[in-house]
C-alpha cells in the first residue's frame, strides 16, 4: 500500500485537465480566507454569512432533487446533513444572546462544537460541491494519488496564504490596505501603496488625463 501512494501514477488528457481545474479552483476558494486569517488571525463574519448562505441553499435545492436521480457519491442524501450545520450555529448563537446564557455554560459549549463542525466538516464539503459545479468531470480522478496530490496542492496554497498574510509586511503596505477599503493591521508597513496603478506615468495616462481649465 505505502509503495502504490509513494508511486505518482500518470494522468492521461482529459485527467490533467480535471486535475487542473480542479487544483485552480479549489486554491482560489482557500487563499483568500487563509490570507485574511494571517493577517488578522480571525475569520471575518461575512465569510462565516457566505458559508451558510451557500450551505443552506444547496440543502434546500436538494429538496428539489428526486431521489432516483444518479448523483456523485460526495453529494448522496445521507451526506448533506452537514449542510444543516451553519444554521444550527446561527440558531445557537442568537438563542445565547437572547437568553444571557453563561459563557462557560453548555450552551456556550455546545454553540463552539458546532462552530467546529461548520470549520472541519461543511466548509470543505462545500469546497466539494463548489469543484463538483465548476469542474462536472472531477470524478475521473479515480486513482487516489490523484487525489491526493490535489489535497496537498490545496494544503500548500492555503498555508502560503496564511504565511503570507502573517508577514503582509514584507508584501504589503498600510496604504495598499486602506486603498482595498480594508481596516489597517497594527503591525502594517507605513509607505505608499505597493500595487497602486500609476496611470499618469504609462502612456495610457496622457489619454485618460482630463485636460486642465
Amino acid at each position: 500500500m505505502q509503495q502504490k501512494l509513494l508511486h505518482f501514477p500518470d494522468m492521461n488528457d482529459a485527467e490533467s485537465r480535471v486535475f487542473l481545474l480542479s487544483a485552480i479552483a479549489l486554491s482560489a476558494s482557500v487563499f483568500n480566507v487563509a490570507f485574511w486569517y494571517g493577517v488578522f488571525g480571525t475569520v471575518f463574519f461575512e465569510t462565516l454569512f457566505t458559508i451558510w448562505v451557500i450551505a443552506t441553499s444547496a440543502l434546500l435545492a436538494t429538496l428539489f432533487i428526486k431521489r432516483s436521480v444518479s448523483l456523485p457519491p460526495g453529494l448522496r442524501w445521507e451526506r448533506r446533513s452537514v449542510l444543516a450545520l451553519p444554521t444550527v450555529w446561527l440558531v445557537l448563537e442568537a438563542s445565547l444572546v437572547i437568553t444571557d446564557a453563561d459563557p462557560r455554560g453548555f450552551a456556550t459549549w455546545a454553540a463552539g462544537i458546532v462552530m467546529l463542525g461548520v470549520s472541519f466538516l461543511t466548509l470543505p464539503y462545500l469546497v466539494y460541491i463548489l469543484v463538483i459545479a465548476v469542474v462536472p468531470d472531477i470524478d475521473r480522478l479515480q486513482k487516489l494519488q490523484h487525489r491526493l496530490a490535489l489535497v496537498l496542492v490545496t494544503i500548500v496554497i492555503a498555508i502560503a496564504g496564511i504565511v503570507i498574510g502573517a508577514h503582509h509586511d514584507l508584501f504589503l503596505t498600510c496604504e495598499d490596505f486602506k486603498v482595498s477599503g480594508s481596516d489597517l493591521p497594527i503591525d502594517c508597513r507605513p509607505g505608499e501603496p505597493v500595487f497602486e496603478p500609476k496611470l499618469s506615468q504609462l502612456p495610457l495616462g496622457r489619454l485618460t488625463a482630463w485636460p486642465q481649465a
